[in-house]
């Protein structure tokens, strides 16, 4: 059965403020993430990892994964689509 990423969405999230960021995963069959230093690639992997296993990437803690200067309200939300059945995934930390 094939997994098909949509789109994901955050906000508040590590350097990310209460503006929420969406990346659309379908807009290609193919997705390159590139960008200068500082730009959010890894956040996009904390993000993808975070929705999808409940921890960063990286070697943080989940108490460093909400935005520090809004301290709260951090939600990540993942689109897939597994067998023509679509799925999302809401995780949030307070």
């Amino acid at each position: 059965m094939q997994l098909e990423f949509c789109s994901i969405t955050w906000r508040n999230f590590l350097s990310t403020g209460k503006v929420p960021t969406t990346v659309n995963l379908k807009k290609s069959s193919d997705t390159l993430i590139v960008g200068e230093n500082g730009s959010g690639k890894s956040t996009l992997i904390d993000a993808l990892t975070f929705a999808l296993y409940n921890k960063p990437f990286r070697d943080i803690g989940k108490p460093e994964l909400v935005n520090s200067i809004n301290g709260k309200d951090c939600l990540i939300e993942l689109e897939i689509n597994s067998g023509g059945v679509s799925y999302k995934i809401v995780r949030g930390i307070k």
